[in-house]
């Protein structure tokens, strides 16, 4: 994993929560925090210079707060609600990530946010993430992972420095 990809996944999903969730990650968890489970799981697919998918992961718990703090409500207690803010908060991390990785000129076409019942259903067999980061956040936590399946060498820091040298 490039220091450099983790820093930009890090700062891209970190302010896509401030500006648009209002909430604010912590780069340490907790120990209640560390225990609440990721178990509502959103992905985006990209396509152009470089091809992957980004994860973001997140404890239910927060759901009603996300999709509250966007919407300008008291509550969001309506699931589908929920689950389509936390797709949005998804759609923006990867958005904003992939000109600060790729450079603002390079074109991506971001799928739409996908819904994922099952961890395991995130990853397939022999995909590994280029960046992981994990947040703790008011009681639960925020996980953001990228993968890159083509076109590493469109992104700043994805190339490991052996396969560079």
């Amino acid at each position: 994993m490039s220091n450099t990809m983790v820093h930009l996944l890090q700062q891209a999903t970190a302010s896509t929560f401030e500006e648009l969730a209002f909430l604010f990650l912590e780069t340490e968890c907790t120990e209640e925090q560390a225990e609440a489970p990721l178990d509502a799981i959103v992905t985006v697919n990209f396509h152009g210079p470089a091809r992957g998918r980004l994860t973001l992961s997140a404890s239910s718990a927060l759901l009603p707060a996300i999709a509250a703090n966007m919407l300008g409500e008291e509550q969001s207690r309506f699931v589908p609600l929920q689950r389509d803010a936390l797709g949005e908060m998804a759609n923006v991390v990867c958005g904003n990530l992939l000109p600060l990785a790729a450079g603002a000129e390079a074109v991506f076409r971001l799928d739409a946010p996908q819904w994922m019942t099952d961890a395991d259903a995130v990853t397939r067999t022999g995909d590994a993430s280029v960046a992981s980061v994990i947040f703790g956040v008011e009681d639960g936590r925020v996980a953001a992972q990228l993968y890159v399946f083509e076109g590493h060498d469109a992104l700043v820091g994805t190339v490991s420095e052996g396969a560079a040298a």
